[in-house]
């Protein structure tokens, strides 16, 4: 592309969540630079650029900071159109999947694979997810629901292998799209996982399906360090900012203080000045000593936001 803006993408290599948009960059041919971050908190070089944000992945376009796989997908797909992540105007289809692999297939594949690696789960990460969560996680009672886990992985994978059953090539036909790369990340943890592997083995669809998804690849990576992300952020200025939405069903407005927050689980909030917002993204300006004056974005759909 020429002129493209330089993409920053905040991830680790073995976040499922951020392999979505790899294989999203992978599709576009885009260029793009790793920042790699700590799977577990601290983040001294993530939560400056976030105001508390701490979730994988996490997009960096100069001051511009976009949080969460959904909006960054259609972030992606603003900076380059073609080729498309939403085929034959599937961008609802592809979302309804998202909702779905996010919230269902993966919830049940995580217990599923933890009761195969559990006891060589460091004590660190048990108490950095326990925080995750809110502080509701059990770990040993989170590994023990494994059966009930197993009952809906498997129920959920046969979905899956019904939806490729008549031999298509992607799940909506001849194109892979964003609703490919979102059912791939739970597939592609299992898949990672070499003894979790035996909950695919039922399921060659499946399996033929990952391997055409997995051959995407990623683009082209380039390394980049958080100091200089941090740098980048502090030497640029935010992109011009959205318009208001005017039919806003809470009536925020511009210029309100706000304060957003994911409605299911990593529940640091994030506040700052409503600069924009529409149906499906806001945009919050906030300062920090290491950046100075940059703009957040999120999704609407499953984040809470309120007036500050």
């Amino acid at each position: 592309m020429a002129n493209a803006p330089e993409i920053l993408f905040h991830h680790y290599d073995s976040s499922p969540f951020s392999e979505k948009i790899r294989l999203a960059f992978g599709r576009k041919g885009l260029r793009w630079r790793s920042v790699i971050q700590p799977n577990m908190m601290p983040k001294p070089q993530l939560v400056p650029l976030t105001g508390g944000y701490r979730r994988i992945p996490v997009l960096q376009i100069g001051a511009d900071v976009y949080c969460d796989s959904q909006l960054i997908a259609r972030v992606v797909e603003r900076l380059q159109p073609v080729p498309t992540l939403f085929p034959g105007g599937s961008e609802g289809a592809c979302f309804a999947f998202h909702w779905w692999a996010d919230r269902q297939l993966f919830q049940a594949a995580v217990p599923a694979i933890f009761e195969k690696i559990g006891a060589a789960v460091p004590q660190a990460f048990i108490d950095d997810r326990t925080a995750l969560m809110g502080g509701s996680l059990d770990f040993g009672a989170f590994v023990r629901s494994a059966p009930r886990a197993r009952d809906a992985l498997r129920a959920h994978l046969a979905l899956l292998e019904g939806q490729l059953a008549d031999g298509r090539a992607y799940l909506l036909g001849t194109e892979p799209s964003f609703a490919d790369f979102a059912a791939y990340h739970p597939v592609w943890f299992l898949r990672a996982v070499p003894p979790a592997r035996v909950h695919l083995a039922e399921f060659p669809g499946i399996e033929a399906w990952a391997e055409r998804v997995a051959s995407i690849g990623h683009g082209t990576r380039e390394e980049c360090s958080p100091d200089e992300a941090l740098r980048i952020a502090r030497e640029a200025k935010p992109a011009p900012a959205l318009g208001s939405d005017a039919r806003d069903p809470n009536g925020l407005a511009a210029g309100d203080p706000v304060r957003v927050v994911p409605d299911d689980y990593g529940f640091e909030p994030v506040e700052g000045e409503l600069v924009g917002s529409n149906v499906h993204e806001l945009a919050l300006r906030r300062s920090a000593p290491e950046v100075g004056e940059l703009v957040v974005h999120f999704p609407r759909a499953g984040f809470r936001v309120e007036r500050a």
